[in-house]
């Protein structure tokens, strides 16, 4: 009775892990997509600036992705920094 439940968890576990590469996968390409349009500056030179820039532009997923590079923090925690400038520059 117990194999069962055993081999749904580790089904679940598979899933749940592959979504998440994916939805990273998603996100470096996202990132990579838009340097090479020149939204973003290069890896590792980008600044506050830069964020700022792409919250004045609308674009708040990018700016979210910068700040995580930029400080190495959680998406969590760059969500609610990024939101407290836009909130500060009133976009």
């Amino acid at each position: 009775m117990k194999e069962p439940m055993v081999i749904f968890f580790y089904a679940i576990l598979i899933v749940l892990v592959c979504f998440l590469v994916l939805v990273n996968i998603y996100k470096v390409r996202l990132l990579n997509e838009a340097r090479q349009r020149g939204k973003l500056p290069q890896k590792g030179k980008a600044t506050m600036f830069d964020v700022r820039h792409l919250l004045m532009e609308g674009e708040k997923d990018l700016a979210v992705q910068l700040y995580c590079e930029i400080f190495n923090v959680t998406l969590s925690k760059a969500k609610k920094d990024v939101e407290e400038l836009q909130r500060s520059l009133k976009v």
